[in-house]
């Protein structure tokens, strides 16, 4: 069951972790940490530097880590997953400091570890407490904050999607549901500009839009309202190559080439996006693993067991790659 999180936002909010009573176990990364503690200035009682989020490492730190009876984490995805996996382990208290707004992790009740570079989800735990420090944020390149309006945005090809599956397939559909994504695309357009230069509205959208996204998927226990064939690009280009990336980035390529392909208003797809300032171009990605992504993306739908989508009913033909590639150079 949803449960909603406090959410104190502020300037120098973060400053709140010194009041912390009892055993206070921080998971976070070298640089998160350094600049929390250029305005915290605060010795927990252990700090724990997240190495990565396989899942053999993740479970093994309920069993090496010391006992806390408050786990804080401070940092991106990583941090606060890592967090809440030792919340959910032991039971303990839990606050989160983001300190970038890239992904909703720090907002839902799953864990996302990796198996074999593939992400799966473990855990059921909702945040009690989150800390959204404007100052902390804006020292995180402005690129990264962006990056979290990837997962509201994915609404506009999720919806299409999940409507598709619906009718294809008989999976169930809820309009209501529908109805309230639709409202959050049309909330992160009209703020668009706020999110791209990272003001305090800017930030408070973007969690906003997080909290709301996560209540509305766990009501139906389902990801699908925003969650569609463009998260599959993203998958597939990071299992082909190996390697991670920043998930705005795949998520907004994901956006451009899926609304193409379904014919689900492309330009203005592209537009909001390009407002928003994501980098949906990939450009940590070479052509070619774009085009190879496209190609096998659904011998990896199917390989992997996803969800139905508009790759089930519209061939990815080579024609539609070299379109596509070419319509990102233009951009």
């Amino acid at each position: 069951m949803y449960k909603a999180p406090e959410i104190i936002s502020g300037s120098g909010v973060v400053r709140q972790l010194r009041d912390l009573k009892g055993r206070v176990l921080v998971c976070t990364m070298e640089i998160p940490w350094r600049l929390a503690q250029e305005s915290l200035q605060w010795t927990p009682d252990q700090v724990h530097m997240v190495a990565d989020m396989d899942k053999a490492t993740v479970e093994a730190l309920h069993e090496t880590l010391p006992p806390c009876d408050v786990v804080v984490g401070i940092g991106g995805g990583s941090c606060c997953d890592s967090a809440k996996y030792l919340a959910w382990k032991r039971g303990c208290d839990m606050v989160l400091v983001p300190t970038i707004v890239s992904v909703d992790a720090p907002l839902t009740n799953m864990i996302a570890v990796r198996v074999d570079k593939t992400v799966q989800y473990v855990g059921d735990i909702f945040p009690e407490k989150l800390l959204i420090d404007y100052d902390l944020i804006r020292k995180a390149p402005p690129e990264l904050n962006r990056a979290g309006a990837c997962d509201i945005a994915s609404i506009h090809t999720a919806l299409f999607d999940w409507k598709l599956a619906h009718d294809h397939t008989g999976e169930a559909y809820h309009p209501d549901v529908a109805h309230l994504a639709r409202q959050c695309l049309d909330e992160l357009d009209r703020n668009a500009d706020e999110v791209y230069r990272v003001t305090d509205k800017g930030i408070d959208t973007i969690v906003d839009l997080f909290r709301r996204e996560v209540e509305f998927c766990a009501r139906i226990g389902s990801s699908r309202p925003e969650e569609g064939a463009e998260h599959l690009v993203a998958y597939n280009l990071e299992h082909i190559t190996r390697r991670h990336f920043l998930h705005g980035d795949l998520v907004g390529l994901g956006i451009f080439t899926v609304s193409r392909l379904q014919e689900n208003a492309p330009e203005w797809a592209a537009d909001l996006i390009r407002r928003c300032g994501l980098r949906y171009t990939a450009p940590d990605a070479a052509p070619e693993e774009i085009a190879q992504a496209l190609r096998t993306l659904k011998t990896f739908k199917d390989n992997a067991g996803y969800f139905y989508s508009v790759v089930d009913t519209e061939p990815i033909t080579e024609d539609f790659i070299q379109d596509t590639l070419d319509a990102l150079c233009r951009s």
